[in-house]
C-alpha cells in the first residue's frame, strides 16, 4: 500500500510543481513520497540477494529518468534516483568496508551529494541512514524530525512544507515489517520517468494551445 501512496503523492506533487506552483496543497501531499522511497531503498537493501544488481538497476533507471526530469522541471540537476542510488552505495560501503575506508567512502558520498546539484541531495542520503539504523520507532521519528529542523535551519523557514514529510515516517511505522508491493515491478520502476515524460508532454500541449 505504501508504494501506491508514494507513487500517487509523487504524481500530485509534480502536478503542483509544473501546473500549480502557487498552490501549497499539492506540495504538502507530495511530501509523503520521498521518505517512502528512501524507506524502500532500505528495505530493498535488506532483502535483495544481489546488491550489485540492485545498484545496476537503479543506475539504469537514473540514466533513463534524467531527460524527462530535466525537461519536466527545466532544472539542470541530477534526478532523485541518483540520490537514492548514492544512499544505497553508502549503505553498502558502510557495511562492507573496513575502517578507515568505510568512513572515507561515506563522507565522500555525502560530499558529492552536496557539491553536485541533485534532487534532495545530502538530505536524502541522511534520511536513508536514519531509516537504516534507527532501532526503534521513536528514534526514527526523532531522527527525521531533527533532519527536517536542520534542513530548515540551513535552507530557510520558507521551506516549511518539508516538515510534512514526517507523516511518511508515521506511515512507515504503521506498516507491517517486510510488507511486499502488490503492484508489478515494471510499473513501479517505470513510473518515475514515465509520469515525468507524460507531464512534460501535457505542459507542451498547453503551451502550444496558448
Amino acid at each position: 500500500m505504501n508504494a501506491v501512496i508514494a507513487m500517487l503523492s509523487m504524481l500530485i506533487d509534480h502536478i503542483g510543481v509544473i501546473f500549480y506552483p502557487d498552490n501549497d496543497t499539492f506540495r504538502i501531499i507530495g511530501r509523503l513520497a520521498f521518505p517512502l522511497y528512501c524507506w524502500f531503498i532500505v528495505q530493498g537493501y535488506h532483502y535483495t540477494r544481489d546488491h550489485k544488481k540492485y545498484m545496476k538497476r537503479l543506475l539504469i533507471l537514473a540514466v533513463i529518468s534524467q531527460a524527462p526530469f530535466t525537461l519536466a522541471f527545466d532544472e539542470y540537476a541530477l534526478n532523485v534516483i541518483v540520490t537514492l542510488l548514492l544512499g544505497l552505495v553508502a549503505l553498502y560501503a558502510y557495511d562492507r568496508l573496513p575502517e578507515p575506508r568505510r568512513t572515507l567512502a561515506v563522507l565522500g558520498i555525502l560530499f558529492v551529494s552536496v557539491i553536485v546539484p541533485m534532487d534532495y541531495g545530502i538530505y536524502g542520503i541522511l534520511l536513508i541512514f536514519i531509516y537504516r539504523f534507527a532501532a526503534k520507532g521513536w528514534q526514527m521519528l526523532a531522527g527525521h524530525l531533527l533532519l527536517n529542523l536542520l534542513y530548515l535551519l540551513v535552507y530557510g523557514p520558507e521551506l516549511w512544507i518539508q516538515m510534512f514529510s514526517i507523516l511518511a515516517t508515521g506511515l512507515i511505522l504503521l506498516s507491517r515489517p517486510g510488507e511486499k508491493r502488490w503492484i508489478p515491478n515494471w510499473l513501479y520502476r517505470a513510473f518515475y520517468p514515465a509520469h515525468l515524460a507524460i507531464l512534460y508532454a501535457i505542459k507542451q500541449i498547453f503551451v502550444k494551445l496558448g
